[in-house]
């Protein structure tokens, strides 16, 4: 008879698997860790010294994964690095599901894996898979498992911590990894799992329960662990504790935007639908960790956790920005978006089978989601979530963005230009000519008067305390003339209305023109071309202040529509 495959070219066509490092290949092993009720996982670089343009180096040879978990009986063991077999093909429940994880990652790595396992102490047995034998030999079955012992340098290194029962896989003759110094490996590993174990790192076992998960530096000639690095929760949320936020490992440094769920239709497999629940989270930095900027160290943590995540059963699947956010807009960092979902909607969400990646979730083009809306039927599941995740991520993202341009640009104008702003209204104050705020003001009430101050200062800057906003709002109670910011569609760049004694002037934060030019001039060094454009803005109001009594007010709002309009329109020009 012919065999459907050759074994060793089906194992490297399988080598190809796409894991996107070496780090979310190890995590596989961490999920049947997990998997197994482990609650100490130790992942181990072992290196060796190795001569390198005449120089001896550190180099990673091997890598492992030891746990104290339940362990595999033998029956178990002698199948676990069959290709399309597992324990959970049948079941939608937990990390695992597709039988893939423990071969897929490992041989995606290295050319060897042994898997050491006893559910009693002493009585190890051992199984393994050999690319090189499987070639040479042209053997297409796996060796018969044999009672053994762990390799001496686990032996000896981890005597005391290992458990009465658990599980050790070995990958040797490595000719995949993406790093070689042990360091920098570990470095890598580090990033990446405590991201995607956050759920597991943190001291709240409701969605996910604790694991102490390490990182181990074995040199193996001397056979001693030379480092180990405990992982720390990383949370784009930045609300779970501890955590590894550089002073901040105890504090939740975010606030929670919104947090809902919605249950999501899915058909099981017998035609008949059923429901799960899939669960939004969207938080928001303090203002005052805001305020430390993108180039503190916090706020290059921040920047690396830029995105949304897409949790599965409380492992992080995947992260990125799926066409949601504008890598040219730096402050999306300071936010945070968590989609939670079960198994049983891995179809739905795209969910790859080495878990690394939710497919075809990405920010829907106008034209596409009418498409979609317009030709899907109610029985299409997986573009109804498309369709109901576009609008839930493009409404919360849009409102934590509007909150947070508020804060940064409020802040710097409390700060450095309120003094332009004070000498201009001095001078205007020593005119004589009417105005439709002076008229207006006259029959408000000083507290009247406070109240509508205190309410535009708070909403050009969401982070302003009402204590702040009262103060300053009697220190500027007299101003003629100002300038704030707030946020609508279209086009209008520039809007007016009388706010106490004043003349206000209102720039559109969602504006082209603000966000490549207001802010770019408003944050330049040299502050002579800012303070000219908030000149020129306060010039306008007031003029309109002075003119609205004799003309038709509708006149002043088509000609700053039609302004802005035009503005949006040959913005494109400039700098090219």
């Amino acid at each position: 008879m012919t065999r459907i495959i050759d074994a060793y070219l089906g194992l490297s066509a399988l080598r190809q698997a796409g894991y996107r490092s070496t780090a979310t290949a190890v995590a596989e092993l961490v999920d049947n860790s997990i998997e197994a009720q482990a609650s100490d996982i130790d992942i181990i670089a072992i290196s060796r010294a190795t001569m390198i343009s005449k120089r001896s180096s550190n180099q990673v040879e091997s890598i492992a994964v030891l746990d104290n978990g339940e362990g595999m009986p033998p029956e178990i063991l002698s199948q676990c690095l069959s290709l399309g077999w597992g324990t959970r093909l049948s079941t939608r429940k937990g990390l695992g599901r597709f039988g893939f994880g423990l071969k897929g990652s490992s041989i995606s790595q290295a050319r060897r894996v042994d898997v050491y396992s006893w559910i009693e102490p002493e009585e190890v047995y051992h199984v393994y898979l050999d690319l090189d034998e499987i070639k040479e030999q042209k053997v297409d079955e796996l060796p018969l498992i044999e009672k053994t012992q762990l390799p001496e340098a686990i032996k000896k290194c981890f005597l005391n911590t290992i458990g009465p029962s658990g599980t050790l896989v070995y990958w040797s003759r490595l000719d995949q990894i993406d790093l070689k110094r042990p360091e920098t490996l570990l470095s890598r590993v580090n990033a990446d799992l405590c991201r995607i174990y956050r759920h597991f790192l943190d001291d709240c076992d409701q969605y996910g329960a604790k694991r102490n998960i390490r990182l181990r530096m074995l040199q193996d000639e001397k056979q001693s662990i030379t480092n180990t690095v405990p992982l720390g929760a990383n949370d784009p949320l930045y609300l779970l504790t501890p955590n590894n936020l550089e002073g901040f490992s105890n504090e939740a440094t975010n606030v929670m935007h919104s947090k809902f769920s919605i249950d999501v239709k899915y058909d099981p497999g017998n035609g008949v639908a059923k429901t799960s629940e899939v669960q939004f989270r969207f938080s928001i930095a303090k203002p005052s960790v805001q305020n430390l900027g993108g180039n503190s160290l916090q706020g290059k943590h921040y920047g690396k956790n830029t995105g949304i995540s897409f949790v599965r059963a409380g492992r992080e699947i995947d992260f990125g920005s799926f066409g949601f956010t504008d890598s040219s807009e730096p402050r999306h960092r300071w936010w945070g978006a968590e989609i939670r979902f079960e198994p049983v909607l891995d179809e739905l969400f795209g969910v790859t089978n080495n878990k690394q990646e939710v497919r075809g979730v990405r920010k829907l083009e106008q034209e596409l989601r009418k498409e979609l809306a317009e030709g899907h039927n109610e029985d299409n599941y997986r573009v109804k979530l498309l369709l109901e995740l576009d609008k839930i991520l493009t409404d919360n993202i849009s409102q934590m963005m509007r909150i947070i341009k508020g804060r940064r640009e409020g802040e710097r104008k409390q700060k450095e230009n309120r003094g332009l702003t004070k000498r201009v209204n001095e001078d205007i104050s020593k005119s004589p000519a009417a105005t439709e705020s002076e008229e207006r003001a006259k029959n408000l009430t000083h507290e009247q008067k406070l109240e509508e101050r205190v309410k535009l200062l708070l909403n050009d800057d969401s982070s302003m305390e009402q204590v702040e906003a009262l103060q300053i709002a009697e220190n500027t109670i007299e101003y003629r003339v100002d300038l704030q910011t707030d946020d609508w569609p279209g086009y209008l760049f520039l809007d007016r209305k009388p706010v106490a004694n004043a003349s206000v002037g209102i720039v559109n934060r969602n504006s082209k023109f603000y966000e490549d030019f207001w802010l770019y001039l408003e944050e330049h060094s040299d502050r002579k071309g800012f303070e000219a454009l908030e000149i020129l803005i306060m010039a306008l109001v007031r003029a309109e202040d002075e003119l609205v009594r004799e003309y038709d007010r509708e006149v002043f709002e088509r000609y700053r529509q039609l302004w802005g309009t035009w503005v949006e329109k040959l913005i494109k020009h400039a700098g090219s």
